[in-house]
């Protein structure tokens, strides 16, 4: 057995290609609306206003080949189709018709369907099919006479002035018709750098998507507006990626930076609870660290004022509890433990949410204490208000 023998790359080709045109409309329809995959086409759009949309793809991988041309299968099996669907009335007169393909077309009798609109024009493809049509190849002479047979040339006339034909050379596949769906997706300015990866990603969910309908053994429409849902979905978990902050070695202090605080109120705060250097230096270096990201964060990672006024009013809430707690459990310890077990406590491991996400260094949740402390709107020592005015005072 030669393996080679069974794989299908144009098949699979093709069948890839229904999705990325899905997504493509699923893009830019109106609320509402619904697409289909292999429903009653290669893809279908139905409209809230009851408009509705069929589409026959062709992809091709061959370098010459001509989807849709004079004596195709593609071409008459296409007609054929729609004829019926015109005939026994499963589609209105209102239904627009659209072939698709990969490839950029000659001059041919689809690009002239494609083109019609009066009656004249419209008589024109007529007599260019019955031109194509003469001494058919056998594998499509019955679809040829199904085409052309006379009882449906009503059919026939109505479906090529619905008919519209849309090939490469306007966007219909590769990477211009990725360009196209992501400009329909309307990305926030924030994003654009990853929007492939994003298109990509709501690719997925339309395969998995279709995939649990068909096991289902239910036809794949899927909701404009569930695709929204997901749109929405996606943003805001890359949204959350980038308000994360960095890890802790990835913003290395030094020890002039560390030297330049020595003097500043958070410090001083720490000395009436402890004279340990290696603790006031990490909380130090906690501060420097959480005032770095926070700038970036604010500039780079779309957290607002609001969020981090969220974020300090959380943590200012948790320390007064904290605080009433510690000094009611240990009334009777001097003033100094009291103080550095409300330190320990309110700093020590927790991570407080950050615009709603979880934040993953401990130094965004301490260092915003510290800078709290720096502004003496929290303290470690019971008295610290007033040991800090007197501390002040005398500086």
């Amino acid at each position: 057995m030669i393996l080679t023998n069974h794989s299908a790359p144009g098949a699979n080709a093709g069948f890839s290609y229904q999705f990325e045109r899905a997504l493509y409309w699923l893009a830019q329809s109106p609320a509402g609306s619904v697409v289909g995959v292999e429903t009653v086409d290669d893809v279908a759009v139905r409209g809230a206003d009851a408009s509705h949309l069929l589409e026959q793809d062709k992809h091709s991988i061959r370098e010459n080949a001509e989807p849709f041309g004079d004596r195709s299968k593609d071409l008459w099996n296409t007609l054929a189709i729609w004829i019926e669907a015109l005939d026994t009335k499963e589609v209105g007169h209102a239904t627009r018709f659209l072939m698709v393909t990969n490839k950029v077309l000659p001059e041919c009798v689809a690009r002239q369907i494609g083109r019609a609109e009066s009656e004249k024009e419209i008589t024109a493809c007529v007599a260019a099919l019955e031109v194509a049509a003469q001494t058919p190849p056998q594998h499509i002479a019955s679809i040829i006479e199904r085409v052309l047979r006379p009882d449906s040339r009503a059919s026939l006339r109505r479906l090529i002035s619905r008919c519209e034909l849309a090939d490469a050379s306007q966007a219909t596949a590769g990477r211009d018709l990725r360009r196209e769906t992501i400009a329909q997706l309307q990305l926030p300015e924030w994003c654009l750098a990853g929007a492939d990866s994003i298109a990509d990603e709501l690719l997925g969910w339309l395969h998995k998507t279709a995939l649990t309908a068909w096991q289902l053994k239910q036809p794949a429409w899927i909701q404009r507006d569930h695709f929204v849902n997901q749109l929405h979905a996606v943003i805001d978990r890359r949204k959350r990626q980038i308000a994360r902050e960095r890890a802790e070695h990835l913003i290395p202090v030094t020890e002039d930076k560390v030297g330049r605080e020595k003097g500043s109120v958070f410090v001083k705060q720490l000395h009436l609870v402890t004279d340990d250097d290696d603790i006031v230096n990490s909380a130090i270096r906690e501060f420097i660290r959480c005032n770095i990201e926070k700038s970036r964060l604010s500039v780079e990672g779309n957290v607002t004022d609001d969020d981090w006024a969220a974020f300090e009013t959380a943590l200012l809430s948790r320390w007064d509890k904290i605080r009433a707690r510690v000094i009611r459990m240990k009334q009777a310890a001097p003033e100094e433990d009291i103080g550095f077990e409300i330190f320990t406590d309110t700093t020590e491991e927790h991570r407080e949410k950050l615009a709603g996400s979880d934040t993953e260094q401990v130094y965004l949740t301490s260092g915003t204490y510290h800078r709290l402390a720096d502004m003496v709107r929290v303290g470690w020592h019971p008295r610290f208000e007033e040991l800090m005015r007197e501390l002040m005072k005398t500086s």
